[in-house]
């Protein structure tokens, strides 16, 4: 039983964290025995739920165009849908699909693998995809100045101490842009050209780099000249030769850790990197349309019809998205529920991804634990930070936005332990901060009702 598993996973996170933390203070979170308590879910009364949702959905501000679903996550029934089959545009519930797709192609346990190799005075760092490639202000498993430490140590044992740098992003193809992204878009360091050679580094100029590829090289080449290495000349571009051996590598969080990561912080440029190494191993091709195509095939071999639905990104950024309320609600009732899903790969991770010998089976789990929870993290948590509000840590969403788009999926559980997943979606908007507001409200009074049916 799936209850079993969160009730098992929490207890086991809550005993790992006594482990870790015994010699340390005991933290005072006013959260933790409400979002820690495994829920015990009870059937909806459909009529209660209803009335009280088409009193909230009675507000002007949902006059604009609203599409909403809410499912009864104890057997996936509908307890209240209206315009839910209208294909809208999702904004950053877009990634939903891709942590889906992400979760169900990919085991959840394995790790991107950053490498270095060297031949004949050529040094080449290798791309694999990791999206959180880190900086020393930066400082994630996989930091690009431990791995030009690294380097520079091996470099020295050879007493090779001046090199030519090169980066090899060759996994993932060239550099690559959604048709629909707008120029502006590349004003702000949220999002860049996609590349198996991302630096996340959060002191980044606010303009996106013209080639992350080489921004990531260059930044190595400085760390390899604060460990005595001198460089020669600019960092290029080129594939790494069959022959070169290996000096350093770097691992990455796991792909759930990633995949919760991204939901949870509804970063673009981690979606976007993902979901091409995703369709690589799925389908041996990581372009924009094939993996955009992905997003839709994998969320349809989980029972979900596509028919009406258009995916042209993987971050939510295209405003040529279309996805539907009801699917949306499905799609995190199955998250939770693990449906029996067969796939076959016809791509190989062994180049750039370290897995268990022992695999996990395919699971969307992923998807639902990546959802930020109400004033507590990620995107949510400036929601439902009001004292006393009936939502504060029973909301768990994925936020959505984009200009006259204001859109919010998760899980909500009322007074009573029933264990609603839900989609709002409204397009446009002319008042987000209000419209937020009234979502908000509309959840706050699903979590205070007293909603359970009467046996």
């Amino acid at each position: 039983m799936r209850k079993k598993k969160i009730a098992l996973i929490l207890s086991l996170v809550m005993f790992a964290a006594l482990i870790q933390n015994s010699s340390t203070a005991v933290e005072n979170n006013e959260l933790s025995s409400i979002v820690l308590v495994p829920v015990k879910s009870v059937a909806g009364d459909k009529t209660k739920i209803e009335n009280l949702l088409t009193r909230e959905l009675s507000n002007s501000l949902f006059a604009s165009g609203y599409g909403v679903s809410f499912r009864d996550i104890s057997d996936g029934s509908i307890i209240f849908e209206s315009n839910a089959d209208n294909s809208m545009l999702p904004a950053s519930l877009t990634k939903l699909y891709t942590g889906a797709s992400a979760a169900i192609t990919l085991d959840p346990d394995a790790k991107f693998v950053t490498r270095v190799k060297y031949l004949d005075n050529n040094v080449y760092l290798v791309g694999a995809g990791d999206p959180q490639l880190g900086t020393d202000s930066n400082p994630n498993l996989a930091n690009l100045a431990d791995l030009a430490e690294e380097t520079a140590k091996k470099l020295k044992q050879f007493n090779v101490f001046e090199v030519n740098v090169f980066v090899d992003d060759s996994l993932l193809g060239k550099l690559q842009r959604p048709v629909d992204w707008l120029d502006s878009y590349f004003q702000s360091s949220e999002i860049h050209l996609i590349s198996s050679l991302n630096l996340d580094n959060p002191i980044a100029p606010r303009q996106a780099p013209v080639d992350p590829s080489i921004t990531t090289g260059q930044t190595f080449a400085l760390y390899l000249l604060k460990n005595d290495i001198k460089v020669n000349g600019v960092v290029n571009r080129k594939n790494t030769p069959k022959d070169a051996f290996e000096v350093a590598t770097k691992y990455s969080k796991s792909v759930a850790q990633l995949i919760e990561d991204f939901l949870m912080t509804s970063n673009n440029q981690d979606a976007e990197i993902i979901a091409r190494v995703a369709s690589l191993v799925s389908e041996n091709d990581p372009s924009t349309d094939a993996a955009t195509e992905l997003l839709l095939k994998d969320v349809e071999l989980m029972g979900i019809s596509s028919v009406d639905n258009t995916i042209s990104d993987a971050s939510g950024l295209s405003r040529s998205n279309k996805i539907s309320a009801t699917d949306l609600s499905q799609l995190i009732y199955k998250s939770i529920n693990n449906p029996e899903i067969l796939k076959q790969n016809k791509g190989d991770t062994s180049k750039f991804m370290i897995s268990p010998s022992t695999q996990i089976p395919t699971d969307p789990w992923p998807l639902f634990t990546g959802l930020a929870t109400g004033n507590g993290l990620g995107t949510m948590k400036k929601r439902f930070d009001e004292a006393g509000s009936p939502g504060r840590g029973v909301v768990r969403a994925k936020t959505g936005s984009l200009n006259r788009v204001i859109t919010l999926a998760g899980t909500v559980t009322t007074k009573d332990n029933v264990f609603i997943s839900f989609a709002i979606l409204v397009n446009r908007v002319e008042q987000p901060r209000a419209v937020r507001e009234v979502i908000d409200d509309l959840l706050n009074e699903l979590a205070k009702c007293n909603c359970a049916a009467i046996s």
